[in-house]
């Protein structure tokens, strides 16, 4: 029995090749993303080691204080008593900073950058092993002089000699210097990640990290000899200052690269989500396979019954054939996976100047990859090896078509899943309370199943419909009635693509509505012309953004009718973290942001704040209760809350303007600004953005730059998941092709008969072609309908929450999409049809 399935499987060859090209690129996803994460974990590890070789043993902040607007500082003399501590050989105070961020020299401008930027105080060069040195010039001496590296050399335009301005975020100012060294790392390197570095003298460094010389914010410490790390740290632990720990180097090398190493993590998971749609897809292909397959060979499976095969060694010969598929092309995906991540691994290397080293193609990888590739065949192949269990020994001694069974059961069973998959969307659009999130999801996924058991029901009334349009011959109607004759295959077929068109279709309904909401809040909600924001690095604080006075110049700018200042912190409120936290004058900013008093007051005083309903309703707080919000410098905090605002412009707990004295910085994160009706904003914006100067993160524009720079980022997004639904749609498509050259296969005496009787070469590809753009379009629309059913329901979640305003349905992107997979159906038409023009008419006539 064994032989023959072998021999069974090699006489299949091409038709299941391209079953196992779905199961290729799905696990070609999960290896590729695998494999790429723990190999630039592994880098990222190596990168932190090698910055950290030297240190023993770190005294830094600990945790909790170094989150304090004035985190603790270590003095000279807390040096000294460190340095005493039997066992230490050396301590050197480090006085360092991020968003220190250099000027280019040719246009004025920040130099952009996606990793950090630095700032250090340095005394001298290190020696031919120290990790940073001077690759020309010297250290600065002075307070007007910096030394920079290799790569922020370059990317500000600037050398030895040259003026560079410099933004230091924790001075609040801009402030020029002269270049008087270009600095590289050891073994030539101009960075260790893509980040930028200044380099000061240790005293200007203290003063503008800390604002007072001779205070360091941590320190590195050497071990004597025959002392190890973890020695040196339970030495120097029971003397360190208040607020203060320290961890030896591995720790901290450890520490930093987790960072990276949790960002990577969620990369991994979001991929391999994608991964598994596709994979999902692959299944269908797979279960349309084997069904057609095990149709055509139902003679040859009754004959084995016949000659005394039981029905559970008919079932195991048709898995061990998807055994055989699954594990082929699980390593097919391993391998190409692995040559992805090679790949990607190089030009993030290339990019951040990682360490050298292999890829990590770790037993998970490998695991991973055949587990879900085997499994996910077997899975798909299993009901159709039950069915060929099931064909009676009889049927080898005759040619008997078994018909195909009624649709009765399946549609049933399809309007029940799909109207409790509505039902379910229905309860996530009220918006029961805690249900919501588990209403949408449940009711997403029991809509697309109960659309799919539907579909063989729909294949009729929609594929013919559309059959009509473009059967204009016998050649067309032949295909429009070949791909009617067999509902569920078409149906199975048509039902991997609708997967993918209706997860883009929902993805396009959901991003046309949040485009249309910012226009229409931008342009009919805000009373403001121009915006300042700020392209922030971290979570807002009052450390970046901008001068609030300089709110005042802008004022005086001829045209300008008034302006309000934003600050914004992410605080704890009652126990509650990551609550967003504005303060403003509430007085000019209520009649710009179009502010509904929905309970109590907005004229909020000193001890008082207001909140937006949604926010209040989600933490159960109502007008005359006591709020604590943990404050950066004060501590502490109590406000009673005195108004429920509604507004779709902000959000979150606003505190008086006079509430900034207790954020960790003074600086505004947005501003608004508006102006009379004749005013030229363009020149109002260009005066802004000269005041606005020396704040390199922040951005000054008018409303409709301010609407297509948000309009962008949702592009970006979309584009984003387009672009990984694509492979979804790949698979689908290799699904048409599958089917359709299986179905030749089936049709060989037909197709010979076709061309006996004076069916041209060129009218046998027509009606393929035709065959296949009705599957095409027959999933498409599915998809389309199915995806905007979706993302209208989504969408009006969304508006129920205030999150969106306005719902939009994109229906020239949508007509776009059918467009698209009816030239993709003739695309992928050409070689069955190809194939089936070419076949020898006599040796057609004469198949069996």
């Amino acid at each position: 029995m064994l032989r023959a399935t072998l021999k069974s499987l090699l006489s299949r060859k091409l038709r299941l090749v391209l079953s196992g090209v779905a199961i290729i690129l799905g696990v070609l996803f999960v290896s590729s993303a695998t494999v790429l994460t723990d190999s630039l974990s592994s880098r990222f590890e190596r990168l932190f080691q090698t910055v950290n070789a030297d240190v023993a043993v770190q005294v830094q902040a600990a945790e909790v204080a170094g989150q304090q607007a004035e985190p603790p500082l270590l003095t000279d003399a807390d040096l000294d008593r460190i340095a005493a501590v039997d066992g230490v050989a050396s301590v050197t105070g480090d006085a360092s900073s991020t968003g220190v961020i250099p000027f280019r020299a040719t246009d004025g401008k920040a130099v952009p950058s996606q990793a950090p930027q630095l700032g250090i105080g340095l005394a001298t060069a290190g020696d031919d092993d120290a990790l940073l040195q001077v690759a020309q010039g010297r250290t600065p001496s002075a307070d007007d002089e910096v030394a920079v590296t290799r790569l922020t050399a370059e990317q500000a335009g600037v050398t030895v000699g040259d003026r560079l301005r410099v933004y230091v975020s924790s001075a609040y100012q801009a402030s020029e210097y002269d270049v008087v060294g270009l600095l590289e790392y050891s073994g030539g390197r101009s960075t260790l990640g893509g980040e930028t570095l200044v380099a000061f003298t240790v005293p200007q460094a203290q003063q503008l990290f800390y604002g007072e010389t001779g205070v360091f914010g941590a320190a590195q410490l050497t071990a004597d000899p025959g002392v190890t790390d973890d020695e040196l740290k339970r030495l120097v632990a029971d003397g360190l200052p208040a607020g203060f720990e320290a961890v030896t180097g591995a720790e901290l090398a450890d520490e930093q690269a987790s960072q990276f190493t949790q960002l990577l993590t969620f990369v991994n998971w979001f991929f391999l989500g994608f991964a598994l749609i596709a994979l999902l897809v692959g299944m269908f292909l797979i279960f349309n396979t084997f069904n057609i397959l095990v149709a055509q060979r139902s003679r040859e499976l009754a004959l084995l019954r016949a000659l005394g095969a039981s029905w559970a060694q008919v079932t195991s010969a048709v898995l061990i054939e998807a055994l055989v598929v699954g594990v082929i092309a699980a390593t097919l995906g391993l391998a190409a996976g692995i040559g992805v991540a090679a790949g990607l691994q190089f030009l993030a290397v290339d990019a951040l100047s990682l360490p050298a080293g292999g890829l990590i193609v770790s037993p998970v990888a490998i695991l991973a990859s055949y587990l879900v590739g085997v499994l996910m065949t077997m899975v798909a192949a299993l009901i159709p090896a039950i069915r060929a269990s099931a064909v009676p020994p009889v049927a080898a001694m005759r040619d008997v078509v078994r018909p195909d069974r009624p649709l009765t059961g399946l549609t049933i069973t399809g309007g029940v899943v799909t109207t409790l998959g509505a039902g379910l969307l229905a309860v996530g659009l009220i918006g029961v309370s805690g249900l919501t999130a588990v209403a949408l999801g449940g009711g997403v996924l029991l809509s697309i199943i109960g659309v799919a058991l539907l579909s063989p029901a729909l294949t009729r009334p929609v594929a013919g419909t559309v059959g009509r349009l473009v059967s204009w011959g016998t050649a067309t109607g032949l295909g429009r009635r070949n791909t009617l004759r067999n509902p569920r295959r078409t149906a199975v077929t048509a039902a991997a693509l609708m997967i993918g068109v209706t997860l883009v279709s929902t993805i396009a309904v959901i991003g046309s509505s949040l485009k249309a909401t910012t226009t229409d809040l931008v342009e009919n909600g805000l009373g403001a012309e121009i915006i300042i924001l700020t392209n922030g690095q971290q979570l807002p604080t009052g450390r970046e953004g901008f001068d609030p006075a300089r709110l005042d110049q802008v004022a005086e700018i001829d045209g300008v009718t008034g302006t309000v200042a934003y600050h914004i912190a992410i605080l704890t409120a009652d126990g509650r973290p990551n609550q967003l936290i504005s303060a403003t004058d509430l007085s000019q900013a209520g009649p710009m942001f179009a502010f509904e008093t929905v309970q109590g007051r907005l004229d909020a005083g000193d001890g008082e704040t207001v909140v937006d309903v949604n926010t209040a309703q989600s933490n159960g707080w109502t007008v005359g209760d006591d709020i604590v919000i943990d404050m950066p410098r004060g501590g502490e905090r109590t406000y009673e809350l005195v108004g429920v605002y509604r507004t779709a412009l902000t959000a979150g707990l606003i505190l008086p303007e006079s509430q900034v004295r207790y954020l960790a910085g003074p600086l505004a994160y947005q501003g608004f600004v508006a102006t009379t009706p004749d005013a030229d904003v363009q020149r109002i914006v260009a005066e802004t953005e000269a005041l606005m100067a020396d704040y390199p993160l922040v951005t000054v524009g008018d409303r409709s730059s301010f609407v297509e720079q948000q309009n962008q980022l949702v592009d970006i997004l979309l584009s984003i998941f387009y672009v990984l639904l694509a492979l979804a749609v790949l698979v689908a498509f290799i699904g048409i092709v599958n089917t359709l050259v299986l179905s030749i296969y089936e049709r060989t005496r037909e197709l010979g008969l076709l061309r006996a009787v004076g069916m041209s070469r060129r009218q046998v590809r027509r009606m393929v072609r035709v065959e296949s753009l009705l599957m095409a379009v027959f999933g498409c629309l599915l998809g389309v309908a199915l995806g905007v059913a979706l993302g209208l329901a989504a969408s009006f979640a969304m508006r129920s929450q205030d999150v969106l305003s306005v719902v939009s349905v994109p229906v020239g992107q949508l007509v776009g999409f059918v467009v698209a997979a009816a030239l993709a159906g003739v695309v992928a038409a050409w070689w069955p049809a190809w194939r089936a023009s070419r076949l020898n008419v006599l040796q057609a006539i004469s198949h069996e």
